[in-house]
């Protein structure tokens, strides 16, 4: 069981600095969760675990996803590669979709030899 309250503690400490990151307040982020935003610092201070569901609504109202949540902090991306996937998944579907193509194609261009 500590094992999952450590879980969450550090998956509501990326929601936290994710949420300062923004220049959200705990109020902005509870209206846009439809939570009481008493319940925000409760769960910043780890007082509370919310359910999955309020989990959810406050990872998308940052613009983060559970997995992004609760993904292991070692990481062999830069953290400019991490900043652009939490943008991305904000996105639909189709759009993101879109943006690889585009960076695909950087790549080819970068990656090209110029021909003289």
């Amino acid at each position: 069981m500590s094992t999952e309250k450590s879980a969450a503690r550090r998956a509501l400490e990326r929601l936290r600095r994710r949420r300062e990151e923004l220049s959200l307040s705990q109020a902005a982020l509870a209206e846009a969760v439809g939570v009481n935003p008493s319940y925000i610092g409760l769960l910043e201070r780890g007082e509370r675990v919310p359910s999955l569901d309020v989990l959810e609504g406050l990872a998308r109202a940052v613009g983060m996803t559970l997995s992004e949540l609760f993904a292991s902090t070692k990481s062999d991306q830069p953290a400019e590669v991490a900043a652009i996937g939490t943008v991305l998944a904000a996105w639909p579907a189709a759009h993101r979709k879109a943006a690889v193509r585009v960076v695909r194609e950087m790549d080819a261009l970068l990656r090209a030899k110029p021909s003289r």
